[in-house]
């Protein structure tokens, strides 16, 4: 309303208007009135993510209860109202800005002595209740008062419990990032405004020459797993291969062992089909000795069996021929004679 009345005032142009006395008078009085109201009245709008904090300046001295959301008008003269961001968020507010800047990289020292840079971000916020009394100890400066000072306090305590080496590595962001936020928490437990809720680093950077030096030092420890590694997969080769050659050893024990085994079973077989043999050829020439004395015990001796013999061998057309020498006598030609008496004997 106070912009639209000046606005209003501006474009009026002495002469478009014959004004009286009485017009004159109440123009200005409303003059007067928007200006008084400018000086004295304030308006100020709360959001929901903020809180007032209302100061009486004649008394001097800061209201307990802070004003929540919605529009609130005040005496300027009398009373100042600050207000206040309550709700979660980062410090330093313009990461941006703050990344490299001087003002917020802290400067500090490895375990070891190394010097490192590191960006950190606090996340935050404020409790509504407790924020008169920030007012009234800090005011609205508070976070490059109170949390700054005690982010480089806690940061240095923190990271100088570490070698730059487990820095480098990574291997100790998380802790780090949780102690300095637990650090925070007690050393900002006077202010109960004040809620530290996590603590981020962005980055860390330490000298060229370190950086270079440890770069060199991975690269060995990589070219060690290397060679370990080779060393290793070499060694299973070999065991593979050893491993390969028993079996095959085992495999050439075990196909000799069944070709022994074999041959033996084959030899075993030859040997007792040749008893077998030799155990019917004996029963044959037992039979057939046991035979022949049969029939020459059936044939009355050794002699009878000759001539049986020699007559078995005589051609089915043998003929004889005789010589009579004299009478009643018989010649070595005279096989009949011969024969006769062979037969007649064998007779008795």
């Amino acid at each position: 309303m106070e912009e639209r009345i000046k606005d209003i005032w501006n474009n009026i142009k002495p002469g478009d208007y014959h004004m009286d006395h009485k017009s004159t008078f109440f123009l200005g009085g409303i003059v007067v009135v928007m200006v008084a109201f400018w000086m004295f009245v304030g308006i100020v709008d709360i959001k929901s993510t903020e809180v007032g904090v209302e100061v009486d300046k004649v008394q001097g001295k800061v209201l307990d209860m802070p004003l929540g959301v919605g529009y609130h008008v005040y005496n300027k003269i009398s009373t100042d109202i600050v207000v206040y961001h309550v709700a979660a968020r980062a410090f330093p507010g313009d990461v941006v800005k703050s990344e490299g800047s001087d003002n917020y990289t802290l400067e500090l020292k490895t375990n070891d002595g190394q010097n490192i840079r590191v960006d950190l971000t606090i996340l935050y916020a404020l409790k509504s209740k407790d924020v008169p009394v920030l007012h009234q100890s800090i005011g609205p400066n508070y976070e490059d008062q109170i949390l700054l000072p005690q982010i480089r306090s806690e940061a240095r305590i923190a990271i100088g419990s570490y070698t730059a080496e487990e820095i480098y590595s990574g291997k100790v962001r998380d802790v780090i990032q949780k102690e300095i936020a637990t650090r925070l928490q007690n050393s900002v437990a006077k202010f109960p405004a004040i809620m530290i809720q996590d603590a981020l680093i962005r980055h860390f950077a330490f000298s060229t020459e370190f950086e270079h030096a440890i770069e060199q030092k991975k690269l060995a420890a990589q070219q060690v797993e290397i060679n370990k590694n080779r060393a290793l997969a070499q060694e299973e080769e070999s065991k593979r291969q050893e491993a390969e050659a028993r079996g095959s050893k085992l495999k050439a024990v075990q196909d000799a062992e069944g070709r022994a085994q074999s041959v033996k079973i084959e030899a075993e077989a030859e040997r007792y089909k040749l008893e077998q043999q030799a155990a019917g050829k004996l029963a044959n020439y037992k039979a057939d000795a046991e035979g022949k004395k049969l029939q020459a015990e059936a044939l009355g001796g050794g002699q009878n069996v000759v001539a049986l013999k020699f007559a078995e061998n005589i051609p089915d057309k043998f003929r004889v021929f005789a010589v009579p020498i004299g009478q009643n006598s018989t010649s070595l030609m005279d096989l009949n004679g011969i024969f006769k008496g062979m037969f007649n004997e064998a007779k008795e």
